[in-house]
């Protein structure tokens, strides 16, 4: 027996018909229209930046339907308030913006205004990665390279990078305050580890714990890295340790004679920019401070030429030594698998707040060629690491010293897949 529906229920399969045909419609439509406009999204890269060819084979293969529907999830304007609105009720509700445990790039809601990413977090609270034993070796092979560095000639410091969720524990959510410590970290082992082997290293960590009430902008609160006055004052503390090795002509210490606060650096709005939030008691834009140094004394030439090896850390590192005057070269070996050049070697802290990005000079995989071209005519090597870098063992540049410089047959192997490990932050 069949029933004739009534007037309502005709009416309402309308209406759910017409309302799907709507959502379907809508993106379309947002696409064309550009209405509402596009909401852009901070720190997502885009895989697929034009509409694909249709052609016979894309058809038939899948690739034409895969590429399209990645298209239209990262091009429809409409993706963008969605993700935001997602955002949005995760921290307005839940204190998170992403289900952090999951990802290493994630954020991590801190006091506010604080952030942290994830990876910070990753390494303050995950036990220790390096066996003792290895450990024992990686040291031994860091002061073979200052050896070996030392009979060509150059200095050799070991800058250890902050990790902001160990010097800042008191901004962090209240459920990681009680179970974050340096003793779950590579950090301890690595710092006992070179002093026994009488490498030159500065910690940073424990430095920026014993000063971070004296100065406000040692890492920003929206940064991952140290600021412009954290990675001064880092430089500062490193050139004793260069002036001990005795073999360079004594280096001054240069003072900062004015702190300005002017705008965010772009390490004071990395993890600002990438909340994408409609409002947020995060989102205050916060000035950061640019240490302001007077000239070297007249008659003095900058006598370095340096080269700086190492994680993201090193580009803010690399305007300090510029700030500084000190250097007529500086070379950043990014990873060991890109160059950049502080252009000029140092610049006029009085007129710019920061040396202007490290210009590219190219695609530079860890090679004999490329050792000998980075290292040709210096006299002082850094190697900045951070924390969560300690189990990358320098990416092999202990390794290549050797080759270079040592016996190349006794040189250690390389570290295995370390490369797949290779975090690239800011300046990438």
């Amino acid at each position: 027996m069949t029933t004739t529906p009534t007037l309502a229920r005709r009416c309402f399969q309308a209406f759910l018909v017409a309302l799907t045909a709507a959502l379907l419609f809508f993106p379309y439509f947002q696409h064309v229209a550009g209405w509402p406009a596009d909401k852009p999204l901070s720190g997502f890269r885009t895989r697929t930046g034009a509409f694909p060819d249709l052609t016979r084979t894309s058809w038939f293969d899948g690739s034409f339907a895969k590429t399209v529907d990645l298209w239209a999830t990262e091009h429809v304007g409409i993706r963008g308030w969605l993700v935001a609105l997602d955002r949005q009720i995760r921290y307005t509700c839940f204190g998170q913006v992403e289900p952090a445990p999951l990802r290493k790039r994630a954020l991590v809601i801190g006091t506010p205004p604080v952030l942290y990413e994830n990876i910070l977090m990753i390494d303050a609270l995950r036990p220790p990665q390096v066996p003792p034993d290895r450990m024992e070796i990686f040291a031994a092979r860091l002061r073979r390279t200052q050896d070996l560095l030392r009979e060509q000639g150059m200095a050799f410091v070991v800058v250890l990078a902050p990790n902001k969720a160990l010097v800042y524990t008191d901004t962090l959510p209240s459920w990681a305050r009680r179970r974050v410590s340096e003793t779950n970290t590579d950090y301890r082992a690595f710092v006992d580890a070179l002093r026994r082997h009488d490498v030159p290293l500065l910690d940073t960590l424990a430095l920026f714990r014993e000063l971070r009430s004296q100065y406000d902008d040692l890492v920003p609160p929206h940064a991952i890295h140290w600021g412009h006055q954290g990675a001064w004052i880092a430089w500062q503390h490193a050139i004793p340790l260069v002036n001990r090795q005795e073999l360079l002509p004594e280096l001054p210490v240069p003072e900062a004679v004015d702190v300005i606060m002017d705008k965010p650096s772009s390490m004071n709005r990395e993890l600002r920019d990438q909340l994408n939030l409609f409002f947020s008691d995060h989102g205050e834009l916060i000035p950061s401070a640019y240490p302001v140094v007077d000239p070297l004394p007249d008659g003095m030439e900058a006598p370095l030429n340096a080269l700086v090896v190492g994680d993201s850390f090193g580009f803010t590192f690399v305007d300090a030594m510029a700030r500084s005057r000190l250097c007529k070269v500086i070379h950043f070996w990014f990873y060991m698998m890109r160059g950049r050049g502080a252009d000029p070697g140092s610049f006029d802290s009085r007129a710019e707040r920061a040396l202007p990005a490290p210009a590219g000079i190219g695609t530079m995989h860890r090679s004999i060629e490329n050792g000998q071209r980075m290292l040709a005519g210096k006299n002082l090597v850094v190697f900045v690491i951070t924390t969560f870098n300690i189990d990358k063992f320098s990416w092999g540049f202990d390794r290549l010293v050797e080759q270079l410089y040592g016996d190349p047959d006794a040189a250690a192997a390389a570290p295995e897949n370390f490369e797949e490990e290779i975090e690239v932050n800011l300046g990438d």
